[in-house]
């Protein structure tokens, strides 16, 4: 079989027209990596290997079409190719090409992750960590990488992400504090350090809020109960909601003395 004719079918592929009156469209790299000029003779060896890179050519520019996007995980680029049905064997020499070539580095992404995560998210280490697994980073390599991670750079963020919550949340304040330590374990944070940031803070019960929980008590019980009774069991039910007996006193004293 000889080439007799090439027909450009798109940015970088053409179409190779063969003596025989048969086709095949490569990619402009096979074709230049081959030397696959006019005339050029090609048996059904050199055909099947043609086709072979082309696969090959084929699914290391979608890898790197989806690495383009952002940074990628080794992981993150097998399950994607995978999910395209990408034969095992092409998926494994596609990767170690993009490994030789330093378009996947699971040390570089793991750098590269923490450091947007710490600066453009919310998130803790711990919950960093977390993540970084289910994109099968190494243990090893998420450790040394977030041993680099400055213990006050993260004290300091998340001062700034507690005085905010501080403000947005509403209620008694040991409700307050329960719901701000669970929100930040949650984030990612130590329950040591939450504790420890959270005691320079002077956390206040809302006290809009008490009112409207007091008022909401005594309407709710005030045929059930009378009295002292009813003053005692409306403490009680405030007190397990999370308020302090400073708070309970001063908004029963204040309708109390009404």
């Amino acid at each position: 079989m000889k080439i007799i004719k090439y027909k450009k079918t798109s940015k970088d592929k053409y179409k190779l027209f063969l003596d025989n009156n048969e086709s095949i469209t490569l990619f402009e790299d096979v074709i230049v990596n081959n030397n696959l000029l006019l005339s050029k003779e090609i048996d059904k060896n050199t055909l099947d290997d043609l086709i072979k890179q082309n696969n090959d050519m084929y699914v290391y520019n979608i890898a790197i079409k989806y690495i383009s996007i952002k940074m990628r995980s080794t992981k993150e680029i097998k399950e994607y190719l995978s999910m395209k049905g990408i034969d095992v064997s092409i998926i494994k020499s596609t990767i170690n090409k993009l490994l030789d070539e330093g378009y996947l580095n699971d040390e570089k992404f793991t750098t590269s992750y923490i450091n947007d995560q710490m600066n453009l998210s919310p998130k803790g280490p711990l919950k960093i960590r977390k993540e970084l697994l289910k994109y099968g980073i190494n243990e090893t390599i998420i450790n040394d990488n977030l041993n680099n991670v400055n213990e006050e750079e993260v004290k300091e963020k998340l001062s700034k992400l507690l005085e905010k919550q501080i403000k947005l949340k509403k209620g008694s304040s040991n409700a307050l504090k329960v719901k701000l330590v669970n929100y930040f374990i949650n984030l990612g944070y130590e329950k040591e350090m939450i504790t420890a940031e959270l005691s320079k803070y002077e956390l206040k019960s809302d006290k809009n809020k008490l009112i409207k929980d007091y008022q909401r008590l005594y309407n709710r019980y005030k045929d059930k109960y009378e009295g002292s009774k009813l003053t005692y069991f409306i403490a009680q039910k405030l007190y397990s909601k999370g308020y302090t007996s400073d708070d309970i006193s001063s908004v029963i004293k204040e309708f109390y003395y009404e």
